[in-house]
């Protein structure tokens, strides 16, 4: 497993605030995001869409996880709206709704190059 990041767009003590009770979980300051990982790789894993949208409240979010077994979630959230839902899992789409023209993500290999772009 590789670690689940989550980025989400308020100030860094209101996100630590937010994943009181996890384990295995730092926070870094990205300019106005703050990128929350979960090195268990397993805290965050496998959420419904409803649990991202509750986490991320008002604030926009980005949450993105990819592992060798092809496994692959990407969630987008922006305004309270969830913009774009991608889970694969073992190689198998289960989820593919919404679009977003800035993130293009349409299977596997495009969540492990956003997360290497983006969120390391």
């Amino acid at each position: 497993m590789f670690a689940c990041k989550v980025m989400i767009k308020a100030p860094l003590e209101q996100v630590r605030a937010r994943f009181e009770g996890y384990e295995d979980m730092e926070f870094f300051q990205k300019g106005d995001w703050v990128l929350a990982e979960d090195f268990s790789g397993t805290q965050l894993f496998g959420w419904e869409v409803s649990s991202w949208l509750e986490l991320a409240g008002e604030d926009e979010l980005i949450y993105a996880y990819y592992d060798e077994d092809m496994n692959a979630e990407f969630i987008f959230i922006q305004n309270g709206l969830c913009m774009r839902a991608y889970q694969e899992y073992n190689g198998e789409v289960d989820t593919d709704e919404g679009e977003d023209p800035d993130i293009s993500v349409s299977d596997w290999s495009d969540v492990a190059d956003f997360i290497d772009e983006h969120m390391v």
